[in-house]
């Protein structure tokens, strides 16, 4: 079978997006623990226990306060549907409050904080430059560029520097985090991922319930915590 250049390049530019695209789901939502229907699109999931989390991403979430859920997503044939993890809400127990998905940077900055150094000490003293280039125009019809420098000292923290920078100062786990997270699109196939919540209870044997809100309406699935050994 031959295959033009031009279908290569699109074959391998799909294969490149759909990469680190979530995880791989199921058969079907039926093999998680917990699935419903809404509308044309079936929804399982599953609760990944504390020992899995660690597992999975190399940091002990539960510890920080998180639970994590792994989310399937099967959309009937032929239909395209929009997912997002912010269409999940989380509650638990008897408490009636519901509580929002949370970004994978979000998790990071509260498994992973960063220390702000000490504004009081004078080893955290900066000097900050700002550079400026004119040009100026005399009364006697000369013309030239002028530079000025301001230097500004503060015990200010530095700026945070840029997000690219951000994600790789944490071991990696923001990283890990969005890679295997459910994502965020419009699309025709079965997908999964992870969906982080901060804990809504501190009553680990109790109940929790999973609400989806799609454009069919609003569906739970209920999901208990395993049996402490």
């Amino acid at each position: 079978m031959k295959i033009r250049f031009g279908s290569l390049c699109l074959l391998l530019t799909l294969a490149i997006a759909f990469a680190g695209d979530g995880i791989s789901p199921l058969g079907s939502a039926e093999d998680y623990p917990a699935h419903t229907v809404s509308g044309k699109v079936a929804i399982g999931a599953a609760y990944v226990t504390p020992a899995q989390a660690k597992k999975i991403f190399g940091d002990d979430l539960d510890k920080r306060g998180y639970v994590v859920f792994e989310i399937g997503i099967f959309p009937a044939a032929d239909t395209e549907v929009e997912i997002s993890p912010d269409d999940f809400k989380l509650r638990q127990g008897k408490d009636s409050s519901v509580t929002r998905a949370a970004t994978p940077h979000m998790v990071v900055g509260d498994v992973r904080p960063q220390r702000q150094p000490d504004a009081g000490l004078p080893g955290n003293v900066h000097v900050y430059t700002d550079d400026t280039i004119g040009v100026y125009s005399g009364s006697n019809g000369q013309h030239g560029v002028y530079t000025d420098t301001r230097a500004t000292v503060t015990n200010r923290p530095a700026p945070a520097p840029p997000p690219s920078t951000r994600s790789t100062g944490n071991g990696g786990l923001e990283q890990r985090l969005e890679d295997k997270s459910l994502p965020d699109t419009r699309t025709k196939r079965d997908v999964a991922g992870y969906v982080y919540f901060p804990k809504p209870s501190n009553d680990k044997k109790a109940d929790f319930e999973l609400l989806y809100f799609g454009l069919d309406g609003q569906v739970s699935l209920k999901l208990s915590p395993p049996a402490s050994k």
